[in-house]
C-alpha cells in the first residue's frame, strides 16, 4: 500500500528512523537516567520498544496511562506526575500494585491523605518551580 493511499488521521512510523532514535536517547541517557513521558506517544508498544533499550522507568499523565502500562507488563517503575484525589481512581492504582511499583504526585496534605487511605505505597512530593500549575510552594515541601 502506498502512504498517500491510507485514510487520514493514520499513524505513519518509520521504523528504522524510530530505532535509531530510541538508541541514540538511550545512548545519551541510559536505564535510570530517563524516564519517558507516556503522554508522548500513549502507546504501549512504543514504551515496550524503549523498554527494551533499557528505559524501565515512565511518567504518565492519568491513572489510565498508569493502569496501561501496568497491564502490559511495563510497570517496573511508574510514576503518575499529576495529583490525584478520587478515591477509585487511587484504589485502582493501589489495586495495580501486585504487579507494578507505582508512585504518584502529591501536593498538599489532602493529597498525601488520598493516597495513603487508598493504600497508596509511594509518594512523590512534587514542588512548584516558576510554572503556576501543580505542586506545593518550595517552603512547604518538608511539611507536606
Amino acid at each position: 500500500m502506498n502512504v498517500h493511499d491510507l485514510p487520514t488521521p493514520a499513524l505513519v512510523i518509520d521504523h528504522d528512523l524510530l530505532l535509531h532514535n530510541l538508541h541514540a536517547m538511550a545512548a545519551t541517557r541510559p536505564g535510570p537516567t530517563l524516564r519517558p513521558h507516556v503522554k508522548a506517544h500513549k502507546c504501549t508498544a512504543l514504551a515496550a520498544e524503549q523498554a527494551r533499550v533499557g528505559h524501565h522507568s515512565f511518567t504518565c499523565a492519568t491513572t489510565r496511562e498508569v493502569l496501561g502500562m501496568a497491564a502490559a507488563g511495563l510497570g517496573d517503575d511508574l510514576l503518575l506526575a499529576n495529583e490525584v484525589v478520587h478515591p477509585d481512581l487511587l484504589g485502582a492504582l493501589a489495586a495495580a500494585q501486585d504487579t507494578a511499583r507505582i508512585t504518584v504526585a502529591v501536593d498538599s496534605p489532602a493529597t498525601v491523605e488520598a493516597a495513603a487511605r487508598a493504600g497508596l505505597r509511594e509518594v512523590l512530593v512534587d514542588v512548584e518551580v516558576g510554572l503556576p500549575r501543580c505542586g506545593c510552594r518550595v517552603e512547604d515541601a518538608g511539611r507536606v
